[in-house]
């Protein structure tokens, strides 16, 4: 069966009859990690011209794409990148032809209507403090003036909070000045990582065990993909309340770089033992840093497998590649707390 993509296109309007386009790939059977884009901006600007209004772009590529690969697009357009992303999130997908204006002068009678929670970047914790402030709307938030907001923001999460504001406040407000920058995936990442929020909390450190062996997996998986091994492993555990704290956020230098699951799950699992707290889990992530390239490594005398075992994990990852991540799946992910089998069902937290 050939594995669906789903493709979303964002158009946006950058001056007059000029048109800068956001492209949003996902492979829905999340079988190619390594090659799924979560998210490319493309410049169109000069090539408008030659397919008439961006709709008529829209439509062609829509199209085309429906032709050849049997996928649904959807498309946004508006005049910036934020705007373009807010257009497809909130109303792209939710529209029968799958493609939506979000013009600037129209935003009171659009984004501005909806509640804050569907602004892009705000989570359930702002969510919380931006409705104890009275901001319930983004229209409200975006009609704060500036200064106001940062002094409200400041009595709430402190000094470093005008930063913050500002922030909030040019994404209310549709302002989004960055350019499209060409090459942004071809540049060698700072940090490999996954976070997964539990469906319950997770009380046992064998559970909590499960669920960080299966994201070590995707991590190294990741980084064998790309060539990379880490020095630095990071483990987070937090709690369900977001009120009162609990967790920790650690990393640890291991030996020598690696990108092989066990090794670094031997050190996640230390940094475990080492700092949590013993508080219910709602939310896991680990993450490598400080790459090398893993056509390098150092010999070790007294690791005699590691050849056999890097030709074991590649050779699994050539069949997740083909078959989906669940065609393969260490025992404990068939357990309750193992979650592997279920996220291969989902994209984006949702079901198919």
């Amino acid at each position: 069966m050939v594995s669906k993509i789903k493709y979303t296109l964002n158009l946006v309007k950058y001056v007059e009859k000029l048109v800068i386009a956001m492209i949003f790939i996902v492979n829905n059977s999340l079988q190619t990690l390594d090659n799924r884009i979560d998210e490319q901006f493309l410049d169109v600007t000069g090539s408008l011209h030659l397919y008439g209004s961006p709709e008529e772009l829209a439509l062609h590529i829509q199209t085309r794409i429906q032709a050849e690969l049997g996928i649904y697009t959807r498309f946004g357009i508006a005049e910036n990148k934020i705007l373009a992303k807010t257009a497809c999130d909130n109303y792209a997908k939710k529209n029968a032809s799958g493609i939506y204006i979000l013009n600037k002068e129209n935003l009171p009678d659009t984004l501005w209507t909806l509640p804050v929670s569907k602004m892009f970047m705000v989570g359930s914790r702002m969510t919380r403090h931006f409705q104890f402030m009275g901001l319930e709307t983004i229209g409200k938030l975006a009609e704060t003036p500036l200064e106001k907001l940062k002094l409200m923001l400041r009595r709430k999460l402190g000094k470093n909070a005008d930063i913050s504001a500002e922030l909030y406040w040019n994404i209310a407000n549709g302002i989004d000045n960055s350019p499209v920058a060409p090459g942004t995936h071809e540049i060698a990442p700072k940090a490999v990582g996954h976070m997964m929020t539990l469906p319950r909390d997770y009380g046992t450190l064998d559970e909590i065990k499960v669920v960080l062996l299966e994201l070590t997996e995707l991590v190294c998986q990741r980084c064998r993909g790309k060539g990379y091994m880490g020095h630095v492993v990071s483990v987070g555990l937090m709690g369900a309340d977001y009120d009162q704290p609990t967790g920790f956020s650690r990393q640890m230098k291991m030996d020598d770089p690696t990108n092989m699951t066990n090794q670094v799950y031997r050190a996640a699992i230390q940094l475990v033992l080492r700092h949590w707290d013993g508080h219910p889990v709602r939310k896991v992530g680990v993450s490598l840093t400080q790459f090398s390239q893993d056509d390098e490594y150092q010999l070790s005398l007294f690791d005699t497998r590691r050849e056999k075992t890097m030709a074991l994990e590649k050779a699994t990852d050539a069949l997740k590649k083909k078959y989906g991540d669940a065609v393969i799946l260490r025992a404990v992910s068939t357990t309750a707390a193992g979650q592997a089998k279920h996220r291969s069902a989902k994209i984006g937290g949702h079901y198919k």
